[in-house]
C-alpha cells in the first residue's frame, strides 16, 4: 500500500526519490499518519514541481493530469445526477427558470467536456493501441484495461447496491450501509486507478508531437468546461435553497440518511478542487509545449 502511495508523486520526484523512500518504507511499514503524510506530500509535489524532466516529458504528465482530474470530476459529477434525478427536482426546475437553468447548464458542459476529453484521448489512445499490437506489450496492455475494468466493478457495486434498496424498499439497514461503504471504497479505489493508468500508459508511448499538442490544448477547453459545470453547480445549490428550501432539505441517499443540500455542497467542493487541479495540470502542459518549441 505505501509503495502504491507513491506512484502519486510526479515522474521527476519518483525519478530522484522513489528508491530511497521505496528502501526506507520497506525498513519501516508507516502507520496511517503517515500514509497520510505521504498524501500530503504527494499534494506537495505536485503544486511545486520538480525540475529534470524535458519539456515534452512535462507536457505529457499535464495530460494525464487533466484526464485523472477529469475522470474524478465524473464521480462527483454522477453523484450530482443521483441526487438530482427524482421528478421533484424536475418540476422544482420547471417552476423556477434559475434553478432549471443551472441544471441544463451542468448537463451541457458536462457533455461538451466529454466531446473534448474524446477528442483529446483519441490520438494518443491510437498510438497507445498501435505500439501494442506492434510490441505485444503485456505491461501496456494490464495498464490499457486497467481503467475499464475498474468502472465496470464500480458500477457493478453501484448496481448491487441499487437492487438491494429496490428489493427493500430503500430501507438504510446494516447491509445497506456496507454496500454503500463497499461503493465508496470501489469507487475511490477505481478513480486511483483511472488516474494513474494514463500516466503510466503515456511513459510507455512515444505520443509525437502534433498528437501531444492537440490533446494538451484541448484538455485546457475540457478544464474550462469543469468550470462551467462548477459554477452552474454553485448556482443551482444558492437557487434550491432560495426557490426550494424543503426540497433542499430532504432527505439524501439510502434510507433519506442524509441531506440534498449538503450532498450538493461536498458534491460542488470536489468538483471546484478537480477544476483547479486540471486548470493547473493544462497551464503547465501549455508552458511545457512553448519551451519545447
Amino acid at each position: 500500500m505505501s509503495r502504491l502511495l507513491l506512484k502519486l508523486y510526479p515522474e521527476a520526484w519518483r525519478r530522484r526519490y522513489e528508491a530511497e523512500m521505496s528502501a526506507l518504507l520497506d525498513d519501516e511499514p508507516p502507520g496511517p499518519l503517515a500514509r497520510l503524510d505521504l498524501v500530503r506530500g504527494a499534494v506537495r509535489a505536485h503544486l511545486h514541481a520538480i525540475s529534470g524532466l524535458s519539456p515534452l516529458e512535462r507536457a505529457q504528465g499535464s495530460v494525464s493530469g487533466v484526464l485523472g482530474a477529469f475522470i474524478c470530476f465524473c464521480f462527483a459529477g454522477s453523484a450530482f445526477a443521483k441526487t438530482t434525478e427524482d421528478s421533484a427536482f424536475q418540476v422544482a426546475g420547471r417552476e423556477h427558470g434559475v434553478l432549471g437553468g443551472a441544471h441544463y447548464a451542468v448537463l451541457i458542459a458536462a457533455f461538451v467536456a466529454a466531446v473534448l476529453l474524446l477528442g483529446a484521448a483519441a490520438p494518443l489512445a491510437w498510438r497507445a493501441l498501435a505500439q501494442l499490437r506492434r510490441t505485444r506489450d503485456r505491461e501496456l496492455l494490464r495498464w490499457i484495461a486497467l481503467p475499464p475494468l475498474a468502472l465496470i466493478i464500480w458500477s457493478g457495486s453501484l448496481g448491487g447496491l441499487a437492487l438491494w434498496l429496490s428489493a427493500h424498499h430503500h430501507r438504510a439497514d446494516a447491509i445497506a450501509w456496507l454496500l454503500l461503504s463497499l461503493c465508496g471504497v470501489v469507487g475511490v479505489i477505481a478513480a486511483f486507478a483511472c488516474w494513474l493508468a494514463p500516466r503510466a500508459i503515456l511513459r510507455r508511448v512515444d505520443a509525437g508531437r502534433p498528437a501531444l499538442t492537440l490533446s494538451v490544448h484541448t484538455l485546457g477547453a475540457v478544464a474550462a468546461c469543469m468550470w462551467v459545470v462548477a459554477i452552474a453547480t454553485t448556482v443551482y445549490l444558492v437557487a434550491i435553497l432560495a426557490d426550494a428550501p424543503s426540497l433542499a432539505a430532504s432527505g439524501d441517499g439510502p434510507g433519506a440518511f442524509s441531506v440534498t443540500d449538503v450532498d450538493i455542497a461536498i458534491q460542488l467542493a470536489l468538483m471546484t478542487c478537480l477544476a483547479a487541479i486540471a486548470s493547473l495540470s493544462a497551464s503547465r502542459g501549455t508552458r511545457a509545449l512553448r519551451r519545447a518549441s
